[in-house]
């Protein structure tokens, strides 16, 4: 007959061993009203970005009426709610100073990464024009320190639609060359099929060139 072996632990002790483990924040399972409620939120917030899209849609409406694209003839408010329209404007992370010599320091433009998007906050390939200020805010007085202007053609040369980037790529070589790295721009795109007129202040980053 073999003897029995003693285990060193008991069931007790493993168990309470294990315990702490299985209340790390890896092994915890959110309860169905925590999931829900996260639900919820992630619901309303979808609801808030849509409204405030749509509120953004109305100004620019009054903006595209208020201008002289009133003198052409624009699709009726009830048409325009059936398609998939321009609601906003959406930058990319690039957006900022460039400067196309890497062995150089200093930015010689300003480079723009712009796409619109619709009532849902998807990118959507609109045909339209842009104005671009810059502004140097330090400055107290006359701080605009560059504008541009690409109209419809010069926009559609400057699109791209890749996996990679599904993009306008507006380059704004310098006007004034800027002394400080924070700067202010802004961007107005006038949609070509709506005559919405979408104006936004964007705050970007450069490298001034030496002095």
């Amino acid at each position: 007959m073999r003897p029995r072996i003693k285990l060193p632990f008991s069931g007790r002790a493993c168990a309470a061993l294990w315990l702490p483990f299985c209340l790390l924040p890896g092994c915890y399972t959110p309860s169905k009203a925590n999931i829900e409620l996260r639900k919820q939120n992630q619901s309303l917030q979808s609801t808030i970005d849509e409204l405030n899209r749509r509120h953004e849609a109305d100004v620019a409406t009054i903006r595209g009426l208020q201008s002289s694209a009133t003198t052409v003839p624009v699709l009726p408010q009830d048409q325009i709610d059936q398609l998939f329209t321009v609601a906003g404007l959406k930058f990319g992370i690039l957006t900022g100073g460039y400067h196309p010599d890497p062995d150089k320091t200093g930015d010689t433009m300003l480079k723009i990464y712009v796409v619109p998007i619709d009532q849902q906050g998807d990118k959507l390939k609109a045909a339209g024009s842009f104005h671009v200020d810059l502004f140097d805010l330090s400055l107290k007085s006359d701080n605009r320190i560059g504008s541009w202007d690409f109209d419809l053609q010069k926009s559609r040369d400057h699109w791209y639609g890749s996996a990679l980037m599904y993009s306008y790529v507006l380059d704004c070589p310098w006007q004034t060359v800027p002394r400080n790295p924070k700067l202010m721009a802004r961007i107005t795109f006038t949609d070509a099929l709506t005559h919405r007129v979408f104006s936004v202040d964007k705050e970007v980053t450069v490298e001034p060139p030496a002095q």
